[in-house]
């Protein structure tokens, strides 16, 4: 599937064109301070998603931080037990306000640590920034031991006529929106009666092009009926799962036709974030 720059694809091999994608995101993270200066530890402090987050994971636990930035989890990670955090721009972890804290610049679908090392591993508002998030949900599947927890949170987008700020230039045009939402809900509709789900990557995401605003950089249009999915056939028990805004509208044709969606197990969790949280 292609639509003026989208893609998508389930495979795990990385083709020129996502090799060439994931130089041009880790230039843009290391080039781009401005990117950094609102990720500190005192607006984690302040976010009950990342404490809601946080809270799942086990006291006293060995727990990565995958993605982390500048490592503002550490905040509410570190009491928990022992810190380590692991991110692919060295301006991220350069910026990193706790002294003393173990990290390391690595690509979170490649990470350099052995299985089974960890009791879990939790990643925030990051895997919609992974041009290849299978391999990124199998890497953290693969470093926490069995009966180890893995916990997500971050955006999703997934009815098929949601898209991130990566594509908002495009989506100035209706004819674009309207073959976007056709094409995804295709991909949606086929994940359902087959076993190839579509994670659909963006490969000219408008952070490249326009000024920057949120998530302008996101590349994975996550939906999190795939990811629930992809864990699921890797055997992971879906703990829980909750999103902090369901995203209605205001106006009452619109907010019911998201509520007859939201019955479908496809949109179960449509919503502005979502937390998700996993047994391995």
């Amino acid at each position: 599937m292609s639509l003026s720059g989208v893609a998508s694809s389930a495979q795990e091999s990385l083709t020129p064109s996502r090799l060439r994608l994931k130089a041009r995101l880790r230039e843009f993270w290391n080039s781009q301070p401005i990117y950094w200066d609102p990720l500190t530890e005192e607006l984690a402090a302040n976010s009950a998603n990342r404490a809601k987050a946080a809270s799942y994971v086990p006291e006293g636990s060995r727990v990565l931080d995958v993605a982390c930035g500048s490592a503002a989890n550490s905040v509410w990670l570190v009491p928990r037990g022992k810190y380590f955090g692991t991110d692919v721009s060295t301006e991220g972890l350069r910026r990193a306000q706790r002294t003393g804290l173990r990290l390391s610049c690595a690509d979170a679908e490649q990470l350099p640590f052995a299985s089974h090392c960890f009791d879990a591993a939790i990643s925030t508002y990051a895997l919609e920034h992974s041009i290849n998030p299978v391999a990124m949900l199998r890497e953290m599947y693969r470093v926490v031991r069995p009966g180890g927890r893995l916990v997500l949170l971050g955006p999703a987008w997934d009815f098929p006529f949601w898209y991130p700020n990566a594509l908002r230039s495009r989506a100035n045009s209706l004819l674009w929106r309207c073959g976007f939402t056709l094409r995804r809900l295709g991909g949606q509709l086929w994940a359902c009666v087959s076993r190839s789900l579509p994670f659909v990557i963006i490969e000219e995401p408008d952070a490249f092009t326009q000024p920057f605003i949120y998530d302008s950089d996101a590349v994975y249009v996550v939906w999190s009926y795939e990811v629930i999915q992809q864990m699921r056939r890797w055997e992971c028990r879906l703990l829980h799962c909750e999103v902090d805004d369901r995203l209605l509208g205001s106006s009452a044709l619109v907010r019911t036709l998201k509520r007859m969606l939201l019955w479908l197990p496809l949109y179960r969790y449509a919503g502005s974030t979502v937390l998700m949280v996993f047994e391995r």
